[in-house]
């Protein structure tokens, strides 16, 4: 009997089994559990007494749970409240009750953490996941790339400052095999002045970083893994409002709120930002010519071309618990931005006038609606258009050194004088349904369609009518089963991905002299699964496989127009990822303790990379190479009470090139075959400790100390199978400090906090070993009321 017989005919049996035991449920009870000042509480357990049947409360405290008619007794439990005993009357669909818990003040004081919330019960899960609470890093001033660079397996560098490109890394898959989300949509739907590097920690509630495989409630092509962003989820009025000024004159603004008006139940909600850097750090050694003693000279100086400035500004307006609808609202957004460029992936090339702008409007719609069909069916969809313009600018006609000054040049400081306009129209919908066939099972269904037509022209050179548009349509159909055991000690996903693509573009006929339409599509199937088993309640395994594919990203096969040229027989990527992992947790008294360790396999064929042109200097994405990638990590946290906690956390990859015989050959083996792949670094780790003490200068304050240790080992810049071992560029070890200090009032309304950054003022490479900055100090003040 085939593997797949096998799998079909054992979920066929645990599904009949669930049927028949779930015959007698056929009434619900519906309602939410609140906290003393009417705040809802997620993850709090409810159980009917004496049986095996319980559930959990959402986000916002909402529940609902099924069981056979007449009386039962149900029991409402959250760590760090008073366990409640409510005899409940199930006879179909009643009136929704309200739950109040009260704080358990002995359980309060000696440990806040035991209750199983939202992150915990995601870093439990089946699937490999850090999910991190950002709502407690509100009051600091990092922006979320950098709180997300502290976590286990993460790597993000910048190739300079505030706004500046940079390389995300999940286990050692990067660039366009990690896809990024704000609440399950595509964060590139905002526009480009919106991303991990811009976006304020106050904007997010938490986020999910799934590596490798990715749930299919985020309907994507990612191979790397994803990066979810998960905003505020109250229905609650707010009002969250944040200034932090320091380096380089940096500016960072935002203000975010939400308002409900009780009569018609309207809810308003504004997320804005606002984000200014010179980024005029020292550069330090950098060579300069000395005409006196005619030759080069190592020097400090400023960055005097790469200035950033953003502007962000998003309001929606929408409906909560209606009769239709669960939540509808609609929205849009308006981002701006503009930035010089100082240089590219080479430091020793300097420019003194490229730059880019460019901005978007993004509007949409979101529906959601559970329990429908007698509490069997979920549904939601999300429909959004966005617009956006951007401008690479490269018309002077000079070469630039490090210390500002230039000389003429017969070309563009790039070498071709333009003005690259780019319009992009991006069409994003996304419908998404779970059905509870019965308790403990569940089907889940999600479908994407994404459309985007790219006019990609040199304004010196023609116009945009006289351009024909590149169109790019992706299709992405997902199904899972999940199946939950033994009180949901045990439980498997099983899923499958449908890929579909279609491209079309006018491409140049080196023959004929014209330009030709050109089709291209693909199509395939992807597959995994995802377990894990709770031997304790604080022990667990966990596993997941998954073949997926990557499809190709509209600039890697149309071209940008500046540096990068078109390739319409760019393939898709595909891997086999495999991942394991083990967490254990433990609380005695006022103390908590969690570790957990992980390794993963990610085998990739027809590896995407960069293939310079042979005739000029712009490069090509191709399909060169396999990479085989393994790697381990670890992660170890404690908690003292609200006054002690420490985290720390190590990651090792491994990746090299797996392709034996170079360009399609059949007997001349790669220089490469088996060396690791360059320019990425193999093992970091992080240590971070908080120190908070509360009432200590005045009653309902708190104050929060913080020490943070980044290190980074030495890897090599380029391939060490290329030229003399002894003269390979190499990035060296990096050891970077950071600490700071909050004061928060009157219950955390009042916030100030004050960080440094590179507090020795160690010299730090980022990608293509590029510069970092140096020591730098900010200040921040943040207002919240709720």
């Amino acid at each position: 009997m085939k593997l797949y017989q096998r799998i079909f005919i054992f979920l066929i049996f645990t599904l009949s089994i669930s049927l028949i035991s779930a015959q007698d449920t056929d009434s619900s009870v519906q309602g939410v559990v609140q906290d003393h000042k009417k705040q809802g509480l997620s993850g709090v357990t409810v159980f009917v007494e004496n049986t095996k049947i319980k559930t959990q409360t959402d986000q916002n405290g909402n529940f609902r749970i099924n069981y056979k008619k007449g009386e039962a007794v149900l029991i409402f439990n959250l760590g760090g409240y008073k366990k409640l005993r409510k005899k409940i009357n199930f006879y179909g669909e009643g009136s929704p009750i309200s739950i109040e818990l009260a704080e358990d003040q002995a359980v309060v004081e000696e440990v806040t953490i035991y209750g199983k919330g939202k992150v915990k019960a995601l870093q439990d899960g089946a699937f490999t996941v850090n999910a991190i609470d950002v709502a407690k890093l509100a009051n600091t001033t990092a922006d979320l790339n950098q709180v997300l660079n502290r976590t286990t397996g993460i790597k993000v560098r910048q190739q300079g400052g505030v706004g500046s490109d940079y390389n995300f890394s999940i286990n050692g898959m990067s660039g366009k095999a990690v896809k990024f989300f704000i609440d399950g949509v595509p964060l590139e739907m905002l526009g480009k002045g919106v991303d991990l590097s811009t976006l304020p920690v106050n904007m997010a509630d938490r986020v999910e970083i799934y590596k490798g495989v990715v749930p299919i409630h985020l309907s994507t092509d990612a191979m790397g893994g994803a990066v979810n962003i998960i905003t505020p989820g109250s229905s609650k009025n707010y009002l969250d409002a944040g200034i932090s000024v320091g380096s380089f004159n940096t500016q960072r603004i935002n203000l975010n709120g939400q308002f409900k008006d009780d009569k018609t139940g309207l809810i308003l909600r504004i997320n804005s930002f606002y984000n200014h850097s010179d980024n005029n750090y020292l550069m330090k050694d950098m060579k300069i010519w000395n005409a006196a003693k005619n030759e080069y000279e190592p020097r400090n100086v400023k960055r005097f071309n790469d200035r950033y400035q953003s502007v962000f500004g998003m309001a929606e307006v929408g409906l909560e618990n209606k009769s239709w609808a669960d939540s509808f609202f609609i929205g849009a957004s308006q981002s701006v931005f503009n930035k010089q460029i100082q240089t590219g992936s080479n430091q020793d090339v300097v420019y003194g006038g490229v730059k880019q702008s460019g901005e978007a409007q993004n509007y949409f719609m979101k529906y959601k609606k559970a329990h429908l069909f007698n509490d069997h069916l979920d549904v939601n969809l999300y429909a959004g258009f966005s617009r956006s313009v951007q401008k690479a600018t490269d018309t002077l006609m000079r070469k630039y050194s490090w210390d500002g000054t230039f000389e003429p040049s017969a070309t563009s400081e790039k070498g071709g004088r333009s003005m690259i306009m780019q319009h992009e129209d991006r069409l994003y919908s996304q419908l998404g349904a779970t059905y509870r066939i019965v308790d403990h099972h569940k089907l889940i269904f999600n479908y994407v369609l994404d459309y985007l037509k790219n006019t990609t022209f040199n304004k010196l050179e023609e116009e945009k009518d006289d351009v024909v548009p590149a169109k790019m349509t992706k299709q992405i159909i997902s199904m899972a089963y999940q199946q939950e055991f033994f009180n949901k000690h045990w439980t498997n996903i099983f899923f499958a991905k449908y890929y579909k693509v279609g491209l079309q573009k006018m491409v140049f006929d080196q023959i004929t002299r014209t330009d030709n339409p050109v089709k291209d599509n693909f199509s395939s199937w992807g597959y995994g699964f995802a377990t894990t088993v709770k031997i304790t309640r604080n022990l667990g395994l966990k596993g997941s496989f998954e073949r997926s594919y990557r499809l190709v990203e509209p600039q890697e096969i149309f071209g940008d127009g500046v540096a990068v040229t078109s390739n319409m027989n760019l393939k898709p990527e595909t891997s086999n990822n495999v991942n394991v992992g083990l967490y254990f947790n433990h609380h005695w008294g006022p103390h908590a303790f969690r570790i957990e360790g992980a390794g993963y396999i990610r085998d990739t064929k027809d590896f995407i990379y960069t293939v310079p042109n042979l005739y000029n200097s712009t490069f090509k994405y191709e399909n060169l190479s396999n990479i085989f990638t393994r790697g381990l990590e670890g992660e170890l946290s404690y908690q003292y009470k609200r006054l002690l906690n420490v985290l720390m956390n190590v990651s090792y990859n491994k990746a090299y090139d797996n392709t034996k015989f170079a360009n399609n050959s059949e007997d001349v083996v790669s220089a490469t075959y088996k060396k690791d792949v360059p320019n990425q670094p193999w093992l970091f780790g992080n240590v971070n400790v908080s120190i908070g003490k509360d009432d200590w200068f005045q009653k309902d304050s708190r104050v929060e100390l913080y020490y943070g240790l980044q290190m980074t080992e030495w890897f090599y810049k380029n391939w060490k199978t290329y030229g003399n071992p002894r003269n390979i560029p190499i990035i060296p070890r990096q050891i970077l400090h950071n600490i700071g200090i909050s004061y928060s009032m009157k219950s955390g309304r009042y916030n100030l906090a004050f960080d440094v950054t590179n507090l020795t003022d160690a010299l730090a490479y980022d990608n293509f070993k590029l510069q970092k900055q140096g020591r730098a100090f900010y200040v921040k003040f943040r207002y919240l009321f709720k």
